[in-house]
């Protein structure tokens, strides 16, 4: 019972370390490395209380992502935050769960990509109306960080791939425990 409380505890940590990633990433294009860090001890933690001998196997994992992110961020594909971040992620499941957990992050990835791609077809006329002089767009003139992260869209800025981790990671999470409550009811 204190093994489950500690499990569920050290997974809601790093669920609210994800998701205030994701907001730093949304806000400032930024991952803070102490939400990495949260995330990595707190996967780290629960390696060791589920299946301690599974540790170097996630360690493993966990580098080789960073590894091969590591080349893509050198290359501008993907973020550095990400790629620290996408790897501390990894150490919260088991090694043979990763591809599964990359799987979800790459589909909340696909969702927010596709989000911002509309976004950026819808905003795209106003946005050239803004650049030539002309009145913004009222909606958005009063919406602050909305109007801040349309400009951001209407000229393809980066997208927060923050986001796209923490909620593939939860919506992991969720199909993990929907799976053990129909295999114990």
């Amino acid at each position: 019972m204190l093994k489950a409380s500690a499990i569920g505890i050290l997974w809601a940590v790093s669920l609210a370390g994800l998701f205030a990633a994701g907001v730093s990433d949304f806000r400032h294009r930024t991952i803070p490395n102490r939400m990495v860090a949260l995330v990595a001890c707190c996967g780290v933690a629960l390696r060791l209380i589920s299946d301690p001998r599974s540790i170097a196997a996630s360690i493993g994992a966990a580098v080789a992502v960073l590894l091969l992110l590591g080349v893509l961020a050198h290359q501008n594909i993907v973020g550095g935050g990400d790629a620290k971040l996408i790897a501390a992620v990894t150490l919260l499941v088991p090694p043979s769960h990763v591809v599964g957990l990359l799987l979800w992050i790459a589909i909340g990835g696909g969702v927010l990509s596709a989000l911002y791609l509309s976004a950026h077809l819808l905003w795209r006329k106003p946005a050239l109306v803004m650049a030539a002089g002309g009145v913004p767009q009222p909606a958005l003139h009063r919406m602050g960080v909305l109007r801040t992260e349309a400009g951001r869209i209407a000229v393809h800025r980066s997208v927060p791939y923050g986001l796209a981790t923490f909620a593939g990671t939860a919506a992991y999470a969720l199909s993990e425990a929907l799976q053990w409550h129909f295999a114990i009811s």
